[in-house]
């Protein structure tokens, strides 16, 4: 106990503890900026360090008047949510198979795949869109969620790779002589298993994917199908206006979801990183 105490009246650790906090405060600010702002009179709006005498709904009302905030919340939740289940399926399926079964064409496999995660995506933007185009795909929902699972996939399946080589091996036979198949098995005993993989990979590509903003710009040209982000430049776009509080409105009510999501799962993705990296 004696330790304990001198170990906390330590003068180094009460300086990492305090420095730690600034950079903590450093962060949340634009968070609190942003979220101030929105609530602003006009005649408040460009004094940043003053406080709202009241909240101010005007910003909100007169966005959700001019941008569809319901279409964009379904474009972007559809989006975000087939991109994640497809990389989900595929990642998992291709690291289990890849972890298990040591021939030379799998291992091929795991490094073509490790490859993807050192291309830089511009590089790939011209070549997708006319591909996009030839495939009649343009435009579509449908080709965002095949791109962002794509581009999730290397990082996935060498996260899935690495968390099934720690699953052991007696499992999936006890598995078989109880009369299960592959397939079977490995979604009812062996992908339960990868559920801390599967969290952190949800929570590591889910605010790329709501937050992009030059896929949906480049892809897609039906306003119907625009994602939160996409709305909130189009409407700064075509306002050609300075009135900034509309744009503060919608951008608090596109990046509140994350924000509460990341709220409560900070915890799970933690444990799912350092658990990866345990079993890395």
């Amino acid at each position: 106990m004696g330790k304990l105490l001198a170990k906390r009246k330590d003068p180094g650790s009460a300086a990492l503890e305090i420095g730690m906090l600034l950079t903590a405060l450093l962060f949340l600010y634009p968070i609190f900026y942003l979220i101030l702002t929105s609530f602003k009179s006009p005649d408040q709006l460009y004094q940043p360090l003053s406080l709202p005498d009241s909240l101010y709904w005007g910003h909100y009302k007169k966005a959700i008047a001019k941008v569809d905030v319901p279409l964009g919340f379904f474009n972007t939740f559809a989006i975000s949510v087939g991109s994640i289940g497809l990389m989900v399926v595929v990642s998992s399926m291709a690291g289990y198979v890849i972890a298990r079964i040591p021939r030379k064409f799998f291992q091929f496999l795991f490094y073509f795949f490790i490859s993807g995660m050192v291309i830089p995506l511009q590089t790939g933007m011209i070549p997708l869109f006319k591909m996009g185009v030839a495939l009649h795909l343009i435009d579509t929902r449908t080709f965002m969620i095949l791109l962002y699972a794509a581009g999730a996939l290397p990082m996935a399946t060498f996260m899935y790779a690495g968390f099934t080589k720690s699953v052991p091996k007696e499992i999936e036979e006890s598995a078989a002589i109880d009369g299960y198949g592959k397939y079977r098995a490995f979604w009812l005993i062996i992908f339960p298993l990868l559920l801390p993989a599967t969290g952190t990979l949800i929570m590591l590509n889910i605010y790329g994917i709501w937050n992009d903003l030059f896929g949906p710009l480049l892809f897609l040209k039906d306003p119907a199908k625009m994602t939160l982000m996409a709305q909130v430049v189009q409407f700064k776009a075509n306002n050609q206006s300075i009135d900034y509080g509309p744009i503060f409105a919608l951008c608090v009510m596109a990046t509140l979801p994350l924000i509460v999501l990341f709220f409560f799962t900070q915890k799970y993705m933690m444990k799912g990183l350092v658990a990866g990296a345990i079993k890395g």
